[in-house]
């Protein structure tokens, strides 16, 4: 992959997202390019073949703190939406399918952020998650008792994530202090 071309599309593009910490799929490939999101659908492949994060005992989710998680989901409920930190983090789970390309897009997303930031960007914190909830309050706090009653057992996970992902499409980044407050497309 082109590191440079990626970090200079990055940098084209970060100031026009609306949903950070969460993004799409399109959004990511117009941050990113081509090459990043094909290598990023390579690595989902391999994960859903071989069941790398569903098999999972140390769940990098639980341990970064991601309020969404919940074993019961099986896979992320907001998979669709997740942040880009999560697309782009690959456990050493992952190593034997594609370490080159695992180191690769580490690298693609650490310069991409240290560039932004260099460059006075306000985005570049809305990276820095999950967990969620500092920067996507509103998220959280609306879907948490979904999350908990998954968790219970109370809830049916694939209704829950059907109720989560509605939430998430509604979202919308919060006024970051500095910039003009975001407006829905």
């Amino acid at each position: 992959m082109n590191k440079e071309k990626a970090v200079a599309r990055f940098m084209e593009h970060v100031e026009q997202l609306s949903r950070l910490p969460l993004i799409t799929n399109s959004e990511m490939y117009e941050l990113y390019g081509k090459e990043v999101a094909e290598a990023v659908a390579r690595m989902d492949r391999v994960n859903q073949e071989e069941k790398i994060c569903l098999d999972c005992q140390s769940r990098c989710c639980l341990g970064c703190g991601c309020e969404l998680y919940a074993p019961q989901f099986g896979w992320c409920p907001i998979n669709d939406f997740r942040p880009v930190l999560c697309r782009l983090h690959f456990c050493h789970r992952f190593s034997a399918a594609g370490r080159s390309i695992v180191m690769e897009l580490g690298d693609i997303f650490f310069e991409s952020l240290s560039t932004a930031e260099q460059a006075g960007s306000k985005k570049v914190r809305l990276f820095e998650s999950p967990p969620l909830a500092e920067h996507a309050p509103g998220l959280v706090a609306a879907t948490t008792h979904w999350v908990n009653a998954v968790r219970r057992g109370s809830l049916d996970p694939e209704h829950a994530r059907k109720l989560i992902n509605r939430e998430a499409e509604k979202y919308q980044t919060p006024h970051v202090p500095g910039e003009a407050p975001v407006r829905k497309p």
